[in-house]
């Protein structure tokens, strides 16, 4: 079964209009044949009744004289209705003249000079004015449908948008005054970018729909087929007047050739037909070769065009594998079609391979936009958000729904932006540089917030958590101190040492010699005792600075734990409690056992301090990576983040009124540092204080 494909197809539409034309050339030429045979034979008997046909044709051709002048209005014919009239009146004249050349008794005259040709060229008027008429009506009819399409579009108002319903009302006001059809293309192509680019800039909103766009639809339907409609009155109206020159022709030269030369010419006219015969019959057969070669011509370009347009909707269609067209002919067109197809594939390729790389790279973009640990959002001039990543929804304190808050509204949550610099409606803001701010939040994170104008005078705000960079800087700071109280104190021992030293060393040789009153015995005895209690200070005082002898040995810091308890127990007293909390097996750590267990000592006694009341002090050992931490917390009062700063430092202490010396802390980090370890205290008001021990393993 031929599919209607194939009917539609230039591969099947040309050949058969080529073949339906010669199929029509051959019939013609046969009856052409046919009846120049028949006129001949009877060019005798129509020379007997010349003469008599020659007032005839005379008032004939006056009739037809008045008849041809009449027709030329038709090329200036404008409106349908007009046409369609004197098309009518037209061939009102011609039946008339058809009526007045049969004689009476109704049959044609046998001897008539080219009067069948006139009766032809007649029927002729009168079958093209009777279609001309159709054609005006139909015209009339289309023309009043533009204008009913019109006036429901004047009275409705089916597209919403107001603004799209007044260009497109322009657009069909000039359709309807369309005078070709190449005008129309144009404004066709108006109404289709006006309909597309609505669509693209409101796709959250309604769209338009195909019965908002019918009477737009019909104005154009309606005006293309008027002009289709004028464009064949326009041909059938030339094609007329050719035939009324022809038929003004014809009965002049009857008239003029059945006057002067019938008679002279008979034996003439009779060698004629035979030549025209012979001259039929070759171009019959001319025709018949060059329809045979023309046939094979176009079958051979409709397949060089059916390839392209395959490889064309190939392409179209985005087949990766599309082949070129391959065409064997030799017309130029065809050919330069090839390699502009050759080319433009080339381009369409590298086309594709240009998108799939932007289009790669746009979803890198977007997935980094979406995922980085940094929040970024951006507003416009007018504080207006654009778009905005969940990381900074999420840095600022805020919801989902706060996406579509203003900028001013937005950073409420950070109280350090002055809210004059950034823009909101016709306030600009008063932002020319980047500012960059610092809060705490409610759950004590440190978020770092800039904003920033863009050449186009929108803002970026961009937002990243440096809650553990503020704090590695507060260590930093906090170790660069320790470190440096910590040498001052080693030097400050070392001096100290020397000068007790000296008066050790000078009490030794004045204790040898005799000779001394009770009473400078007993002076010598407090000097002792002094030199001593200075020489215990100097000693603590290199524990501290991280000078003492360290005696490191491998030690099982869990068997330490365990056998330190019940001397905790008894050191922190009744009140308090201890508890372990050790990993199932903790490696081996080179530590002094006896600095050690003594840190353990001082870091327990400064948490039963903080627990007046009592709680649970508990010692936990774990492993991570290469590292071993041993961990005291309490339950006590805790610490606020500005005395924990200051915890480690020689002779600060909380508890001066009840005996404290503020070295057991000071101690302690001495040892760790010692050690080639690190102390990390954290602590809140109410909630406690955690000190972590941290020893590196060995490799």
């Amino acid at each position: 079964m031929i599919s209607r494909h194939f009917l539609s197809s230039i591969a099947f539409r040309l050949p058969f209009a080529l073949a339906f034309i010669c199929t029509c050339v051959v019939i013609l030429s046969a009856v052409a044949i046919y009846g120049l045979q028949k006129a001949r034979v009877e060019m005798a008997t129509y020379s007997v009744e010349a003469l008599s046909s020659l007032a005839r044709a005379s008032l004939v051709s006056r009739q037809v004289s008045d008849l041809v002048s009449s027709a030329p209005f038709l090329m200036n014919a404008t409106s349908p209705y007009r046409v369609s009239s004197e098309s009518r009146s037209v061939v009102a004249q011609v039946d008339s003249l058809l009526v007045s050349m049969m004689p009476v008794g109704g049959e044609a005259p046998a001897g008539g000079i080219a009067t069948d040709e006139i009766v032809s060229l007649l029927r002729t008027i009168r079958r093209q004015t009777l279609t001309l008429a159709a054609h005006a009506d139909a015209a009339q009819s289309h023309k009043a449908a533009a204008a009913a399409a019109l006036g429901e579009i004047a009275t409705g108002s089916r597209v919403a948008d107001a603004r799209l319903r007044e260009r497109l009302n322009v657009i069909v006001q000039s359709v309807s005054n369309a005078a070709s059809l190449f005008q129309l293309g144009e404004l066709q192509r108006r109404y289709v970018a006006e309909t597309a680019a609505f669509g693209q800039s409101d796709r959250t909103g309604p769209t338009l729909s195909q019965a908002e766009l019918h009477p737009y639809e019909r104005v154009f339907q309606a005006q293309t087929q008027y002009l289709l409609e004028m464009f064949t009155i326009r041909s059938a109206v030339a094609q007329l007047h050719s035939v009324s020159r022809d038929l003004s022709h014809a009965t002049e030269t009857q008239s003029e050739a059945a006057a002067l030369r019938l008679n002279d010419r008979l034996s003439s006219a009779s060698d004629a037909l035979s030549r025209l015969l012979a001259m039929v019959a070759l171009a019959s057969l001319l025709v018949l070769v060059l329809s045979i070669i023309s046939i094979r011509s176009v079958m051979r370009v409709s397949r060089g065009i059916t390839a392209l347009s395959n490889g064309m909707n190939a392409l179209t269609r985005g087949e990766q594998n599309a082949g070129l067209p391959v065409y064997a002919g030799t017309e130029t067109e065809l050919v330069h079609l090839s390699d502009a197809f050759r080319a433009f594939k080339e381009s369409v390729d590298r086309v594709s391979r240009l998108r799939r790389t932007a289009e790669a790279a746009a979803r890198t973009i977007r997935s980094t936009f979406r995922t980085m640990n940094e929040g970024i959002a951006l507003f416009d001039a007018r504080g207006r958000p654009i778009t905005m990543n969940r990381r900074m929804i999420e840095l600022m304190g805020r919801t989902g729904s706060s996406r579509k808050l203003p900028l001013r509204r937005f950073v409420e949550t950070a109280p350090a932006i002055e809210p004059h610099l950034l823009p909101s409606g016709d306030d600009a803001g008063t932002l020319t540089e980047r500012v960059s701010i610092r809060h705490r939040t409610r759950d004590q994170e440190i978020i770092e917030v800039s904003v920033s104008r863009q050449p186009d005078g929108g803002i970026v705000l961009l937002a990243r958590d440096v809650t553990a960079l503020d704090r590695q800087e507060a260590e930093a700071a906090k170790a660069q101190r320790l470190d440096g109280i910590m040498r001052m104190t080693h030097q400050l021992s070392h001096e100290v040492g020397n000068m007790i030293g000296i008066i050790t060393g000078s009490l030794g040789l004045l204790e040898r010699e005799g000779g001394f009153t009770e009473r400078q015995r007993r002076h010598i005895t407090r000097i002792r005792k002094a030199a001593d209690r200075g020489s215990a200070l100097a000693g603590s005082m290199l524990s501290i600075g991280s000078q003492q002898a360290i005696h490191a040995t491998l030690i099982d810091v869990g068997s330490v734990l365990r056998g330190m308890v019940d001397i905790l127990e008894i050191a922190v007293g009744a009140k308090s409690t201890i508890r372990l909390d050790l990993s199932g097996t903790l490696p081996p750590v080179a530590l002094d056992p006896s600095l050690f267990e003594q840190s353990i000592l001082n870091l327990c006694l400064n948490a039963a301090a903080a627990m007046p009341d009592g709680g649970s002090i508990t010692l936990s050992a774990n492993q991570q990576d290469h590292v071993l931490i041993v961990a005291v917390s309490d339950t006590g009062t805790g610490m606020s983040q500005e005395i924990a700063d200051k915890a480690f430092e020689p002779y600060f202490t909380t508890r001066g009124n009840e005996g404290g010396a503020g070295l057991g802390l000071a101690m302690v980090y001495g040892f760790v540092r010692q050690s080639g370890g690190d102390v990390d205290l954290s602590s809140q008001p109410d909630k406690g204080t955690t000190v972590r021990l941290k020893f590196p393993l060995g490799s």
